[in-house]
This record gives C-alpha cells, sequence and structure tokens, in this order.
C-alpha cells in the first residue's frame, strides 16, 4: 500500500490573515529557499509516494510555482488542492480525505520543520493503525497542550518537568485520515486533542503519542525564523563546492553558487551563499544565509538571514541574530553631522547595541 504525504499551508483567520491579506509565512525563505520546499524535502526522504499540497486559494499559484519545478524531476508526484482562505488544518482533511482513502498519511504544516529525520517514525507507522501525534517541548506558553488533554494522552510519562505541545507533523495509519477528518478538531481555531481523541475513540481509533527532540514553526517572528535556518543549515552536506581561493579562508560546511562571488572573507560553515551574491572584505560566520543578489562589503554577520538582493555596508560592528529583509540596505553613513537615520517600517524591531 502506498504512503501519502500532505502538506498543509495553514492560515487561520486569528494569526494569517489580516487586512483580507493572507500572510505568506510557507514561503518565507531559510536557507536561501521556502520552507514549504524544505517541507516537501522532509517528505521525500521520508519515500512518500504522493504528496497533496493544501492552501489558501490567494497563495495556491504562488505555493505552485515554489513547488511546480520539483514535479519535474525525479520524485513524488504532486497534486494540489486549495480554497479560500481561512485554511485549517480540519478544513485540509476533509479536502484530502476522499483522496487518501484507507491509503497511510503523513500530515505536515508547510510553516515548520523537525530538528530530526522523518523516516524513523514512519516506519514504525506500517505497524500503527491508527494515529499518531508528535508532540515537543516547548517554552511558548501559547502552545502549551491544556492539562485535560495531557491527561487523556497520559503526557506526564513523558515529559514531567516541562511544558509540552503538538508539533506540526501527524501520521495516519490506513483509514484513520478519514476518520479524523470527520472529528472535530478545533475551537474558536484553538486544535483540541481531547476533542479529537474522543471523535477517534468513538469511531474505534486510539491514538498514540511520540516526543520529537524540537518542532519550530514559522508565524511571523524573526526568531523562529532564525531557528529554521539554523535546523536546515545543519542539515547541509558535508562535501559543498568551494570557491578558488581569491584571499579567502574558508572553514566547516559551506555552500556558495558558481555564481556568487566571494573575495578577502572569512566564511565559516554552516553557511549558504546564493546566485549572484558579492562578498569583500567581510566575515561570514555560522549560521547565515546570503540570498540571491545580497551584497555583503566590510561587514560581518553571523548566524543571521540576508534576503536576496540586500545589502549590508560597513556597517561597523557584527551583525548577529538579525533578519535583512527583500532589496533592504543597511549601511554606515560617514556624512555630517553623525546621527542614526532610519527607515524603519510597522512591526520592525531595530535593537542598538
Amino acid at each position: 500500500m502506498k504512503l501519502l504525504g500532505l502538506i498543509v499551508v495553514e492560515d487561520g483567520a486569528r494569526s494569517s490573515v489580516s487586512g483580507g491579506r493572507v500572510h505568506r509565512h510557507a514561503l518565507a525563505r531559510v536557507a536561501n529557499r521556502p520552507i514549504v520546499e524544505h517541507v516537501l524535502d522532509a517528505l521525500e526522504h521520508a519515500d512518500v509516494d504522493e504528496v497533496l499540497v493544501a492552501s489558501p486559494t490567494a497563495l495556491a499559484d504562488d505555493i505552485r510555482d515554489c513547488l511546480g519545478a520539483r514535479d519535474r524531476h525525479e520524485g513524488p508526484p504532486i497534486r494540489y488542492l486549495d480554497r479560500e482562505a481561512p485554511l485549517e488544518i480540519t478544513d485540509a482533511l476533509r479536502m484530502a480525505a476522499p483522496i487518501v482513502g484507507d491509503a497511510p498519511c503523513l500530515v505536515h504544516l508547510g510553516t515548520g520543520v523537525l530538528d530530526e529525520p522523518l523516516a524513523p517514525f514512519v516506519d514504525r507507522l506500517w505497524d500503527a493503525p491508527d494515529v499518531a501525534l508528535l508532540v515537543h517541548q516547548t517554552p511558548g506558553t501559547h502552545e502549551h497542550l491544556s492539562t485535560a488533554t495531557q491527561e487523556m494522552l497520559h503526557l506526564a510519562a513523558l515529559s514531567a518537568d516541562h511544558a509540552l505541545g503538538m508539533a506540526g507533523v501527524w501520521l495516519f495509519g490506513s483509514g484513520a485520515l478519514p476518520l479524523a477528518a470527520a472529528a472535530p478538531w478545533s475551537v474558536r481555531g484553538d486544535v483540541d486533542l481531547t476533542m479529537l481523541g474522543e471523535g477517534i475513540a468513538g469511531a474505534g481509533g486510539n491514538f498514540q503519542v511520540r516526543l520529537v527532540d524540537s518542532w519550530r514553526q514559522y508565524r511571523g517572528d524573526p526568531l523562529d525564523l532564525l531557528e529554521l535556518n539554523r535546523i536546515v543549515l545543519d542539515r547541509l552536506d558535508a562535501g559543498l563546492r568551494r570557491p578558488s581561493n581569491n584571499g579567502n579562508r574558508i572553514e566547516g560546511r559551506v555552500w556558495i553558487h558558481e555564481d556568487a562571488s566571494v573575495h578577502a572573507s572569512v566564511i565559516v560553515g554552516p553557511t549558504v551563499i546564493g546566485p549572484g551574491a558579492r562578498i569583500t572584505d567581510s566575515y561570514i560566520g555560522p549560521y547565515t544565509s546570503i540570498g540571491e543578489r545580497a551584497r555583503v562589503e566590510g561587514a560581518e554577520v553571523e548566524r543571521s538571514i540576508i534576503s536576496p538582493g540586500a545589502s549590508v555596508m560597513h556597517v561597523g560592528g557584527r551583525l548577529v541574530a538579525s533578519v535583512v529583509g527583500r532589496d533592504a540596505r543597511v549601511f554606515r553613513d560617514f556624512s555630517l553631522p553623525r546621527a542614526l537615520r532610519l527607515r524603519v517600517g510597522d512591526g520592525t524591531e531595530v535593537a542598538l547595541c
């Protein structure tokens, strides 16, 4: 029996839709690629036979453009499903249920990744007749499972000292996904596992709970984006392309696109540098992604994301744990009178240290 994968680009009304505009969290880039593309990688490595992608209509074309090129290469075929926002996990399951039928299915949110491979969980799925939920230790109070849910799932035995939250990955055994699709999952947008558990138990099914090391999801917080970037960069292959010397010192796992230019710089991996990027007289530290056509000159950057077309020029200090947006400019102005001159958009955070 084949194994299906379902990617859910979930954009609930409370957190992801504002002013009629659907947020594009699944398309945010880490390690120079959209998060949803890394999710597809994870499903492919878990040997799924077909992938379904459920997304809001407003994002459907962008999701197809993002993943479409993968359709034309070796790998599982992709089928796209869409509906008007808000799209929540329950909506996606109901859309996918007639296609999945009795097949086992691996469901994965399109806005986050696990800090471990899926294959070991999938290997055990063939022996699990019902639903496997993945939980993780989380400091975020908004992610904590309710006391009733933890008692129902007997989670005290898993972690007595740390609060647990639900990861955005679910495994459904043969015939289990249609049962879950018919069960009530949420109240006012909040997933309620107690309700889901009662629904599946009423249909003769049961839960299994498995603890994972780490799950991180991007909902608009740059710190989550940086952590996702770290998780993905930790998976870089050791045997990666390095440029000719050009006065550079390259250490660790570094991937530099053949169309990028790196001169007189120190690059410490894991790091990726995209096509057309220009790095001169700079230090690029670990866990940094330099996007397409980005420029870094006379600067030090570490644990950061420099988006496509952005530039960081002679800033006079080390840029750490920062996200520089697409086509943004960060530079030091030597004109007089000396002053801080900022153009900061809504919701942006600037820390002057």
